[in-house]
C-alpha cells in the first residue's frame, strides 16, 4: 500500500485518474489560499505592523517560507506521516484543548456571574484538554516513530 491513498488504485481506472486530476486541480488553486493565511499569521505573530508590510518584506517571507516547506516536502515524501502528525497535535488540539480554554475564558470573563456548575465544567474541561495532550503526545510519538 502507498501512503498517498489514490496511488493504490489501478493506474488504468479512468474514475481513479480524474479523482487524481480533481486532487491536482484542488493542490494547485487553494494553495495560495492558505499560504497566504499562513503568511499574514506568521506576520501578525512576529507582530510587524501593517504599515511596514512592503512588497519586498512579503516577498521575502515568502520565499523564506517556500524555502522551508520545499526542504520539508523534500525529506518527508510519505503523506501519510503528515497527516498523522498534523491529526496527533492540531486535531487533539481543536477538538479537546482549545474548546477547554474558550471555556475557561467565557466562565472567567462572566466572573460573579457564572454558576457553581459553570465554574465545575471548567475542570471537567481542564481535565478533557490534559486528556487531549496526553493522546496528542502519544499519537506524536506514533507518527515520529513511523519515519
Amino acid at each position: 500500500s502507498n501512503g498517498f491513498i489514490l496511488n493504490n488504485y489501478s493506474t488504468k481506472d479512468t474514475l481513479m485518474g480524474f479523482s487524481r486530476a480533481a486532487v491536482a486541480f484542488a493542490l494547485v488553486f487553494t494553495y495560495p489560499l492558505a499560504f497566504v493565511g499562513c503568511r499574514d499569521g506568521i506576520l501578525e505573530m512576529l507582530k510587524v505592523p501593517s504599515e511596514e508590510r512592503t512588497d519586498a518584506k512579503l516577498n521575502n517571507l515568502t520565499y523564506i517560507i517556500l524555502g522551508v516547506v520545499t526542504a520539508v516536502a523534500i525529506k518527508i515524501t510519505d503523506l501519510s506521516f503528515i497527516m498523522s502528525f498534523g491529526g496527533a497535535t492540531l486535531g487533539n488540539a481543536l477538538i479537546y484543548v482549545y474548546p477547554a480554554i474558550m471555556l475557561k475564558s467565557t466562565v472567567k470573563n462572566l466572573g460573579d456571574d457564572a454558576t457553581t456548575a459553570q465554574k465545575l465544567e471548567v475542570y471537567l474541561a481542564m481535565a478533557f484538554a490534559a486528556l487531549g495532550i496526553g493522546m496528542g503526545c502519544i499519537g506524536t510519538k506514533q507518527a515520529i516513530g513511523s519515519l
